[in-house]
């Protein structure tokens, strides 16, 4: 008879250590798929600034451009602008999830100060459109 209670003994470990296995491989998955959902939701966020993203271009651009036009004494202040753009793509590409192209760059200079037209493409995932932009040199900040 003592070998039927060693036997028995045995068999409650047995269930003990597969119980105690299977908590482990539910909880590991459990980990796993709390991890997927995590990552999920972080990714599906915008990586725009906090404010309306359009609004925020528009003003970048007016105060960069306006600087361009009141700053540069050369008379080639269209290409001035046009590897501005360049570089304002590049950049905002990286931090947005939106495209700008500002293009057909066209400067007029008069009297008071300078003016340039510009037309800047908006691309996202879920619209394009195009606007068209009169800057003045008075636009730049450090001019006000």
């Amino acid at each position: 008879m003592v070998t039927n209670e060693t036997t028995d003994r045995s068999r409650g470990q047995i269930i003990l250590i597969g119980a105690i296995a299977l908590a482990f491989i539910i909880l590991g998955i459990v980990v796993v798929f709390n991890g997927v959902l995590y990552t999920e939701t972080i990714s599906s966020g915008t990586a725009s600034q906090g404010g309306s993203s359009a609004a925020v271009t528009d003003a970048e651009l007016e105060q960069s451009i306006g600087c361009i036009l009141a700053g540069y004494n050369e008379t080639d202040k269209e290409a001035e602008i046009e590897k501005f753009g360049e570089i304002y793509r590049n950049v905002s590409a990286q931090s947005e999830t939106t495209l700008i192209d500002v293009s057909d760059v066209e400067v007029d200079e008069t009297g008071s100060g300078s003016n340039a037209t510009v037309n800047v493409t908006y691309d996202t995932h879920d619209l394009r459109y195009n606007q068209q932009q009169d800057i003045e040199s008075a636009d730049c900040p450090e001019n006000v």
